[in-house]
């Protein structure tokens, strides 16, 4: 237990909420893995976790997080270890102790701490890879906890197959309509699952904050599809309200907004969109909603024919003034000036964050090469 004034430990489901919302705006294979080689471990308790990948008929353990060398960079036959027994079964695997299960090839665990294991398959009927959680002793979790780590592996999954169709979509210009309906119907179906394996998993009260994180991302992916495919317009205040409302916290207003009613083009409400979600994304990370009580004001403007967006962060982590762009910022580049054929001004302010687009109303962006952009 924590000390009288401590900060309180994050608990399982602070971390799986983080998780899923970090996971919602991956944007490739490598930062799926790296999400869940920083979550699973602490959102399970256990000693160790690995992230293994389906590569043929071998099992290709590409990351993990534990108290002891485990297996990374090593391949092994789908047959002869646990992973690739959870993937040929499409099912969860639960050990409570290795030494009691006969098909557990002992030879690969002599030389590590591992006691107890559960090896959830990622990918649903078509598994891609697994999560596994280690124990240095014999260990039985309990159901919650098993459905929590099924929980990561399917938004996981989702993530891994939305970084695969944007891919495809910016490779395939002839066949982005089909490609489009695609993943909105497989995304559709992966926050219906995600929620309901959190409700199971948590119980009604405690899963709300998760639930309504979850409803959230896909109304805003529902609302632009919606309005997109009916109309060349989108208000832009309910552009920036559906891409922040994953990041609201119940019972608070981290959020300020302000500006007119102002009309955009639908081919610049999907790299603005990006743009707004990438910046909230960075700042759940490492800014201001990384901290308790943070605040964004996001207000808008239109002089001349060009709408000005402005992001101003405050009450965040202190900022390390000079501290040299990352990949965020380049991706904010590339979707302002690139396809909006915009002005970007990002800098590190002493009290936070601060982010002006500037772009002109109407521009002739192709909304295929948005997507390319994304999945870089």
């Amino acid at each position: 237990m924590a000390d009288s004034g401590s900060v309180p430990a994050a608990t399982p489901l602070s971390v799986l909420t983080h998780a899923i919302a970090r996971l919602a705006g991956a944007r490739g294979a490598e930062d799926v893995v790296e999400i869940l080689r920083t979550t699973a471990r602490r959102m399970m308790g256990c000693q160790g976790i690995a992230v293994i990948r389906k590569d043929a008929d071998l099992c290709h353990y590409i990351e993990e997080d534990a108290i002891g060398a485990l297996w990374k960079g090593q391949k092994f036959p789908a047959s002869a270890c646990v992973s690739g027994w959870a993937m040929a079964e499409r099912r969860t695997i639960v050990i409570p102790d290795i030494d009691d299960e006969p098909r557990v090839p002992h030879e690969l665990y002599h030389s590590t701490f591992v006691r107890a294991i559960v090896m959830a398959p990622i990918g649903g009927d078509k598994p891609i890879g697994a999560i596994g959680a280690y124990w240095a002793m014999p260990y039985a979790p309990s159901r919650s906890e098993v459905e929590m780590l099924e929980a990561l592996a399917s938004a996981a999954a989702t993530a891994i197959e939305n970084v695969r169709l944007i891919a495809a979509l910016s490779t395939a210009l002839d066949t982005a309509e089909l490609a489009r309906d695609e993943l909105r119907h497989r995304v559709k179906n992966a926050y219906m699952g995600a929620e309901s394996l959190v409700r199971m998993s948590l119980g009604r009260q405690a899963s709300e904050e998760v639930t309504g994180r979850i409803q959230a991302l896909s109304r805003a992916q529902a609302f632009l599809d919606d309005r997109l495919s009916k109309t060349s317009g989108v208000d832009l205040r309910d552009l920036v309200a559906l891409q922040i409302s994953p990041y609201r916290l119940a019972g608070s207003e981290r959020f300020l907004l302000d500006g007119p009613a102002l009309t955009i083009d639908g081919e610049l409400a999907l790299p603005l969109g990006l743009a707004i979600n990438e910046l909230a994304t960075n700042a759940l990370k490492h800014g201001a909603l990384s901290a308790e009580g943070g605040t964004v004001a996001i207000s808008w403007s239109r002089m001349a024919g060009r709408i000005a967006v402005l992001w101003q962060e405050r009450g965040g982590p202190p900022v390390v003034i000079g501290r040299r762009a990352g990949e965020g910022s380049g991706l904010l580049s590339r979707l302002v000036e690139r396809q909006m054929r915009g002005r970007l001004e990002h800098r590190l302010a002493p009290e936070g964050v601060v982010c002006t687009i500037r772009f002109a109303v109407a521009h002739e962006a192709a909304t295929a090469d948005v997507l390319s952009v994304a999945a870089q």
